[in-house]
């Protein structure tokens, strides 16, 4: 009888424990990656994401979480994973940053005004195929500055 009842009252500590720390990871998780604000940019030409090709025009694009994009243009819409970024100065402007390969572009980062942290596109399989018919030589880098738009 007491190894049952002792069993028991360990179980629902640990239980308790268990669910304290998950609410409370959940919660800073939370704040962490609520939405930063919008971005808007003209880009003039058509582009690629690792999921998917994007014509040219105005896009907005909107910090979804942490590492998770949405981005809005001429009637399409789409979301891109991203991952961080560093680099040695902060940018002066925001900046999207293409690699251009031939005629393709491929979105690789995105730089926010005096952050000298940013974010990234993987490359995709196109932009790898795109690499290895070009005998993996260096892309040509193409950057289009942003407005950045607080999000209300």
């Amino acid at each position: 009888m007491k190894n049952t009842r002792l069993t028991s009252i360990l179980s629902s500590g640990l239980i308790a424990c268990a669910l304290t720390i998950g609410s409370v990871a959940s919660t800073q998780l939370a704040s962490a990656q609520s939405p930063t604000g919008l971005a808007e940019a003209n880009i003039p030409f058509a582009f690629q994401t690792p999921s998917q090709t994007l014509p040219a025009g105005k896009y907005r694009i909107d910090r979804e979480s942490i590492n998770l994009l949405r981005l809005e243009g001429p009637g399409v819409g789409g979301f891109v994973v991203t991952h961080e970024a560093t680099k040695s100065h902060a940018s002066d402007h925001g900046v999207l940053v293409f690699e251009r390969y031939g005629d393709t572009y491929y979105l690789r980062q995105i730089w926010t005004a005096g952050e000298k942290v940013g974010l990234e596109c993987p490359k995709g399989r196109r932009e790898k195929e795109s690499m290895q018919a070009k005998n993996n030589t260096a892309p040509s880098t193409i950057e289009v500055a942003y407005n950045y738009v607080p999000k209300q």
